[in-house]
């Protein structure tokens, strides 16, 4: 039982740690906006990702912890975000706010 204890306790903190970074690139994206080197849509892609992301982890964080309606919500709203992330990617790309540079 101590190794299954021990396996749920470094999953919980991957899960925090990787949710911090996650947070740490929704800062990035807002930085990279405010010095003007992406534009909004980039910036809001970013943002939706990393959001979709922490619900992710959160997801996982709330299965081990509390379990089944938190789990499920958190799963729910990260499904949410990834599909708004692909929604504007490729609005995006229709109304030629995002460009290729090729």
């Amino acid at each position: 039982m101590n190794y299954y204890a021990k396996h749920l306790k470094h999953k919980m903190m991957m899960a925090r740690i990787l949710g911090i970074m996650a947070c740490l690139v929704a800062i990035a994206g807002l930085v990279l906006k405010y010095f003007e080197i992406i534009n909004e849509w980039m910036c809001i892609i970013t943002i939706s990702y990393a959001m979709g992301t922490i619900f992710a982890f959160n997801s996982n964080l709330q299965d081990i912890k509390v379990g089944n309606p938190w789990h499920r919500i958190n799963a729910i709203c990260a499904i949410l975000f990834f599909a708004f992330v692909i929604f504007l990617i490729v609005y995006g790309f229709i109304s030629g706010q995002l460009q290729t540079q090729f």
